[in-house]
């Protein structure tokens, strides 16, 4: 007999015990709980999950923390006095002490630290004798210019017109007075014209000999215009190493010798090696120095020629000198030394060459006072030299002032003219006004960091005319004695010693003797080292950092264990339902 159930009942069982199997769903949907079972297991679990927090160290704990650091800093750092200041077991008025003591050192050191600090900053370099010599083997001779002080010759001014332009010019030439008034046409064709008014080279220079083989040296003798007119130049830079633009005109047909080759010397580069060529196979122009003494020096021959004179830029009869770098423009007319005719004049030369080590490249050009041969570049010289600035700088003064230059200066710009004679009073007062423009111009040139200079010393005693009435035919000129008393003279230039010292400019106070300066200090006055850098960093930044991350973490609340979720597929049923199966089985399956 079946086992009767209650209608409702039986209703209330399809409703809780038929409960579906749902398939398990993707992990990437919520999840949504099956039953009142499974929920209660959730909020269980989520109350036992352990919330993180975040965790304030307040303002208490780190006082607490510095004050512990800077404790055991104090009592373990090697810097003299601090562990008597941080001591509590001394008394206050000892503690003070040694705070006062701390503080006066202190002061004391940081006043010679800021003393070191100024001389490495803005004294950095030191100018010293180069410990190796130099020989002058290695260095050219100098570049001599020669000017005859007539301004004319006499026979070739002669039939020049009272009103004409080219009178007003030798006027000018000769430092006289011009009315420029009465003056006709306006012809500034200015070196064209001293170059066929003057004296040439070739009979100027009558006798060359130069070291102990060339005896024809007067063909390197070339005419250059300058303030003193028209001068001749030995051992000048050939014109296209010289200049940057045009040439000047007295330069621009220069040929040298057979056998010689133009180099591009410079003070900073030398002689640059072109493999096996030696000097003597193939002689170098500028020429080298040959050795010391007069017989391997530079001997000359002049005639002044003093019954052709028509006119003197001084007040004397005779020659202007000038020594010079071959690769800077002569200024003859401040730096030129005097050869009176009937004398015979030697000049013993005494070289001075300034080396900088490379390495002050890095400071500033102001501080070190010097440049370097690419740090400026001039407009018209291909080489810097503080002389050649100086002449650009000049010219430059005047074009802005006059709208011209004169014959002699260099020309900035391709299109720039020679001052006419009614631009004559613009251009004296610029002369003389010529310091206010050199001051100028001084703060703008610096001087070279590698330069070559020569100067002499004279020693003048009178002529002998012995070799001087020989027939040309014997090789002399047959000149009357009157005539080498008033128009010859002879000048001998020589080195005296094979070698010299050069000066050299180095650091001052490097950066490394600025350090050491500043360590010695530090040392000696605090017992400070980089050492104690360390010390500083560690114990003001590193170890509180670290410690407050422990404390972090010993604060944080410890995470409980998780629990394995219960199965998805498990179907539960009511306890009422499960008493009424358990009764239907026993019913069909009696023991």
């Amino acid at each position: 007999m079946p086992f009767p159930f209650n209608s409702k009942l039986r209703n209330h069982s399809k409703s809780v015990c038929k409960v579906p199997a749902q398939p398990m769903r993707s992990q990437s949907r919520m999840r949504v709980p099956r039953n009142r079972q499974q929920a209660l297991l959730w909020s269980q679990q989520k109350r036992l999950k352990p919330q993180k927090k975040n965790f304030h160290i307040s303002l208490g704990t780190w006082r607490s923390i510095l004050s512990r650091n800077t404790d055991e800093f104090c009592r373990n750092t090697t810097i003299h006095g601090l562990k008597y200041i941080n001591n509590s077991k001394l008394r206050k008025s000892d503690r003070l002490f040694f705070g006062i003591a701390l503080l006066a050192v202190l002061s004391f050191a940081i006043y010679l630290i800021q003393d070191a600090f100024d001389k490495w900053n803005t004294n950095p370099v030191i100018v010293g004798i180069d410990p190796e010599l130099t020989s002058i083997a290695n260095e050219p001779f100098p570049a001599v210019t020669i000017c005859n002080l007539n301004q004319a010759l006499a026979e070739r001014v002669k039939n020049l017109a009272n009103d004409s332009t080219e009178f007003a010019m030798l006027q000018l030439l000769c430092r006289r007075k011009v009315d420029v008034e009465l003056v006709k046409g306006n012809n500034s064709n200015w070196e064209e014209f001293i170059l066929n008014i003057s004296q040439p080279c070739k009979s100027m220079v009558i006798n060359c000999r130069f070291g102990a083989d060339d005896f024809e040296c007067a063909r390197l003798f070339h005419p250059i215009v300058t303030d003193e007119g028209l001068c001749c130049v030995f051992n000048m830079l050939h014109p296209r190493f010289m200049y940057r633009k045009s040439v000047p005109f007295s330069h621009r047909n220069i040929t040298l010798p057979a056998g010689f080759h133009a180099v591009n010397w410079h003070a900073e580069l030398g002689y640059r090696k072109r493999g096996s060529q030696v000097d003597g196979d193939n002689p170098l122009y500028p020429r080298r120095a040959q050795g010391t003494g007069e017989s391997l020096g530079l001997s000359l021959t002049l005639d002044v020629q003093a019954d052709a004179y028509y006119c003197s830029s001084s007040s004397s009869v005779g020659f202007k000198i000038a020594l010079h770098s071959p690769n800077e423009s002569p200024n003859v007319r401040e730096t030129g030394v005097l050869l009176a005719p009937g004398m015979e004049t030697k000049l013993r030369i005494d070289p001075a060459k300034i080396l900088t080590e490379k390495h002050l490249r890095n400071v500033d050009r102001l501080s070190r006072r010097c440049l370097f041969r690419n740090e400026l570049k001039l407009r018209w010289f291909a080489h810097y030299t503080q002389r050649n600035c100086v002449a650009e700088c000049l010219s430059g003064w005047l074009l802005r002032h006059c709208g011209c230059v004169t014959f002699y200066m260099p020309r900035l710009n391709w299109n720039d003219t020679i001052c006419p004679l009614r631009q004559r009073e613009c251009v004296e007062l610029i002369r003389f006004r010529t310091i206010v423009a050199m001051e100028s111009c001084l703060e703008e040139c610096l001087p070279s960091c590698f330069d070559l200079t020569f100067s002499a010393i004279a020693y003048s005693t009178r002529i002998s005319h012995d070799g001087f009435r020989e027939t040309p035919a014997n090789g002399g000129w047959n000149f009357s004695d009157s005539y080498v008393e008033r128009s010859v003279a002879v000048v001998n230039m020589y080195f005296k010693d094979p070698t010299f010292r050069a000066s050299k400019q180095t650091e001052f106070i490097g950066f490394s003797d600025f350090l050491s300066c500043v360590g010695g200090l530090m040392g000696l006055f605090l017992g400070f080292s980089f050492l104690s850098i360390a010390e500083c960093v560690y114990f003001a930044l590193i170890r509180p950092c670290r410690t407050c991350s422990e404390i972090r973490q010993l604060n944080q609340p410890r995470e409980q264990p998780k629990k394995p979720p219960a199965p998805a597929n498990i179907r539960y049923i009511s306890p009422a339902n499960w008493f009424q199966a358990e009764l239907a089985r026993q019913h069909f399956n009696p023991a």
